[in-house]
């Protein structure tokens, strides 16, 4: 038993072997997923080769500790089994002739019998042991990544305190700098916003527009700095009460596979359903229900269900009303759309902004025009502030932002 013991424990391999073998296969999933995804891209363009590289080293990668872990499992397995299947087999007449001492044929023939039975079944017992011990790794391995994650997201994350109530909501950014990893994204960055007023972050990509957002919302703590609402730093409120005060409509929405009145319905789960289907209206959706059979009770995700990124995101307006949180982050669709979502859109967005603090990722500088105030970024700081007509009669930034996006916009037309 003892031999077979150690037989197996060279079969399973060493901890650093198994931990290179795994990520290995990791890397392998990940890849394969990528290029399954951007296929249709890289059929497009004709780049067939560059792409599958990254692929093809992780196959490479993978059939390599594939290949010596099953060299290193050959001699032992050899082994193991000539222990179980030949050794003890050949042992056991002599012994047990020896140990027991029995002459009579038929109890010996018995004996026999018992001991090649439990051969079997210790042999099985023990490949059973060695490919349990190679899940428990292979969990154990899992483990260690997500409790890696876990303590990097409470790193990350913002510690928060028990008020619950807010005195006001002005917006206040003071001296806050901010990183990702060794990126310096954010430096000394100091603004105000008054309540019930909207608001437009515009500049270069890459300026800290959306930084500035996940970082209200408490997405992320700051490196150095303070951020406070109602005169108040944001990690002294609850995290129920941040949530309740904050409405995030991301550029990219996320919808689950529930109907479209469910995922509107997270944004107040005790809602009504006259609440949820007059979201639905004000944020222009009346439109996308009439196409569906079944209405607001249609399933998003199953056959027949395509929703554009503009219906997407009007649904996620419709959510965002329904919450009815005194503070707005909109984070525009970057992506071209058609004059009748824009439209669409631009009308949900007027709705869910009324009487709301407003900030808006800008990335179309034609949605801001009626906003209160225009905040320019750029390298992680506020550079210009004011309204469009004021910034365009100066010699600003925006300006030259505002003269290439209309150049953009002449050469899609002439195009």
């Amino acid at each position: 038993v003892l031999v077979s013991g150690f037989i197996l424990m060279k079969m399973m391999g060493d901890s650093q072997f198994m931990k290179l073998y795994q990520e290995s296969l990791n890397r392998l999933s990940s890849e394969t997923v990528e290029y399954v995804r951007g296929i249709q891209v890289v059929k497009l363009f004709g780049n067939r080769l560059q792409s599958f590289q990254a692929m093809k080293d992780a196959i490479e990668s993978y059939a390599k500790y594939a290949y010596e872990y099953s060299l290193s499992c050959k001699t032992p397995y050899v082994l193991y089994q000539l222990v179980f299947l030949g050794l003890i087999p050949i042992l056991a007449i002599p012994l047990s002739f020896v140990l027991t001492k029995e002459t009579n044929p038929e109890k010996l023939l018995i004996e026999l019998i018992m001991i090649f039975f439990l051969d079997g079944v210790i042999s099985v017992s023990f490949m059973k042991i060695m490919w349990s011990s190679m899940y428990v790794f292979n969990a154990n391995y899992a483990i260690e990544q997500l409790e890696a994650l876990y303590d990097k997201m409470q790193e990350d994350s913002l510690p928060y305190g028990e008020e619950e109530q807010f005195p006001n909501y002005r917006i206040s950014f003071q001296n806050v700098g901010f990183s990702y990893g060794e990126k310096k994204v954010l430096e000394h960055l100091s603004f105000s916003l008054e309540e019930g007023k909207s608001y437009a972050l515009v500049g270069h990509s890459g300026s800290g527009k959306s930084t500035v957002a996940k970082l209200l919302s408490g997405f992320y703590k700051v490196d150095s700095g303070s951020i406070t609402i109602g005169g108040k730093p944001i990690e002294s409120y609850s995290k129920t009460a941040l949530c309740h005060a904050i409405a995030f409509v991301f550029q990219d929405c996320k919808l689950f596979h529930k109907s479209i009145y469910e995922n509107v319905l997270l944004g107040k789960p005790e809602a009504s359903k006259d609440e949820v289907l007059h979201a639905l209206e004000l944020a222009g959706c009346k439109e996308i229900l009439s196409r569906f059979p079944e209405g607001e009770h249609t399933l998003i995700g199953a056959k027949g269900v395509y929703l554009s990124g503009g219906e997407k995101q009007r649904i996620a307006i419709a959510r965002a009303i329904l919450k009815d949180a005194p503070i707005v982050i909109l984070d525009e669709a970057s992506a071209s759309i058609d004059a009748d979502q824009e439209y669409a859109l631009q009308n949900a967005f007027k709705n869910l902004i009324q009487g709301k603090t407003v900030i808006m990722i800008a990335h179309r500088l034609s949605s801001i025009q009626g906003l209160h105030e225009i905040l320019v970024l750029e390298h992680g700081t506020v550079i210009e502030r004011g309204g469009s007509t004021e910034l365009l009669s100066e010699d600003s930034t925006y300006k030259k932002l505002w003269e290439l996006y209309q150049s953009t916009e002449d050469w899609r037309i002439h195009a």
